[in-house]
């Protein structure tokens, strides 16, 4: 498996049509996107749901997040998760030094936010060592963007309505998976039942256990960023690693 995860970290592709010529069609350029997003949905249809996976709900203004996948299915190679993001709602900005992440937006109305510096102490976090410029990256339907551990990033839904957003974390490893860290500070519920994500003191315990799980999470979004810019996914969205990732679990 360290073959494969170290390929997984290293075979990023360029950024989406960086290198596009300027003199490019706009229609031309559409079509290159919904190529893409094809792309992209074809490679989640290699994988199917666990029968019964594990929901953490928040409040009415807070995120539900459904693990439809885990390392005890997929040989502790990864944990897919399905999001829904209300309105005007997001992570802050945070970084993982133990997984590598994709972002996939099936609906489009994220954007995406990544920073390019890498940050592997977890006693010398950005606002102490030194904040970083954090790249401003709109999804579109069926974008997907890929994120190093190290990097900085956090997204937003910008839309009226709530959104859904897949992750993918790899790898799921018992002692430092994700899924421990989020039913470790929210209790998992049944349909239906409110839970708390959303309350101060479950986030308050959210930033405090997340070291235990290799994490640094900002308290204000500007002690991490130093200052925001436009444009595409530094690390593009290794679309090639992830087909690789699903496909080395099958039959786990």
């Amino acid at each position: 498996m360290s073959d494969m995860l170290e390929e997984t970290q290293t075979s990023t592709e360029p950024a989406d049509h960086a290198g596009l010529p300027q003199h490019r069609a706009e229609h031309d350029v559409e079509s290159d996107w919904a190529d893409d997003a094809q792309d992209n949905a074809a490679a989640f249809a290699l994988v199917d749901d666990d029968p019964e996976p594990l929901v953490v709900n928040g409040e009415p203004e807070g995120a539900s997040i459904k693990f439809v996948r885990t390392g005890a299915t997929t040989g502790q190679r990864y944990l897919m998760a399905k999001v829904e993001i209300p309105p005007g709602s997001g992570p802050p900005l945070h970084l993982h030094t133990l997984t590598d992440e994709w972002f996939y937006a099936p609906e489009g109305g994220i954007v995406m936010l990544m920073g390019t510096k890498k940050y592997r102490d977890l006693d010398q976090p950005p606002d102490v060592s030194g904040r970083d410029t954090i790249r401003m990256i709109p999804m579109k339907k069926g974008s997907l963007v890929f994120g190093p551990r190290n990097h900085i990033h956090g997204f937003l839904n910008v839309t009226d309505k709530t959104v859904v957003v897949q992750l993918v974390w790899t790898p799921d490893v018992p002692g430092e998976s994700l899924l421990d860290y989020f039913t470790s500070i929210a209790k998992p519920i049944l349909p239906g039942v409110k839970g708390a994500l959303n309350n101060p003191i479950v986030q308050l315990k959210a930033v405090s256990e997340a070291r235990e799980y290799g994490m640094m999470f900002s308290t204000d979004f500007w002690s991490y960023a130093e200052k925001v810019e436009e444009g595409a996914a530094p690390f593009g969205k290794n679309l090639p690693g992830l087909i690789k990732l699903f496909k080395s679990a099958e039959g786990s």
